[in-house]
């Protein structure tokens, strides 16, 4: 894997990897002491890692491993797995700008990457293929439907057409429009 390779998101990118030894750079606002320490920790219960050292200040996590027994998918799969653990842990962007890394596209590109991962995940366990980016929003738009059949619009409580919103809402920031297609 070359230097700066994605990992598989936005959080978190691969910026050294040799065999028996993969660096990790972490988003600077994933950098917390509390999160690297517990990553740490995990890494380092895992059978077949020998060595896992912190740069808090850089966000760089260093896995020294046994490439008998991981390669460097498998160690990146143990930091996916860390991911769903500690809701924090994705991979960087592929970018040495930090400002891009901030605002909208950074936020929801987190959230459709946990639901794609967690397609591969149901997919992997009951062979059937979802699609949670499609079924979420038509989840809260059905709540919405079935909120407004039963009380009507309810002005003076939580109101069904919220929930219509909120699929809407969901579906569009689910389905982001690729800039470089529409260009």
């Amino acid at each position: 894997m070359e230097k700066g390779k994605r990992a598989g998101g936005d959080h978190a990118r691969v910026v050294s990897d040799v065999p028996g030894r993969i660096r990790i750079k972490l988003h600077p606002s994933k950098r917390s002491p509390v999160l690297m320490t517990g990553i740490k920790d995990r890494l380092n219960s895992h059978e077949g890692v020998h060595h896992v050292k912190l740069n808090n200040s850089t966000g760089s996590i260093t896995v020294r491993y046994d490439r008998n027994r991981h390669s460097t998918q498998s160690v990146l799969g143990l930091l996916e797995d860390l991911d769903t653990v500690f809701q924090s842990l994705g991979h960087e962007a592929e970018t040495a700008n930090p400002e891009e890394w901030m605002g909208d596209d950074f936020a929801s590109a987190g959230v459709v990457e946990a639901l794609n991962d967690l397609n591969r995940r149901i997919r992997g366990a009951t062979g059937i293929p979802v699609n949670l980016k499609i079924l979420m929003p038509l989840l809260f738009a059905g709540a919405g439907l079935w909120s407004i059949s039963r009380k009507g619009l309810m002005i003076e409580a939580v109101p069904g057409w919220l929930f219509l919103w909120l699929a809407f809402d969901m579906f569009v920031k689910l389905h982001p429009i690729d800039r470089a297609k529409t260009d």
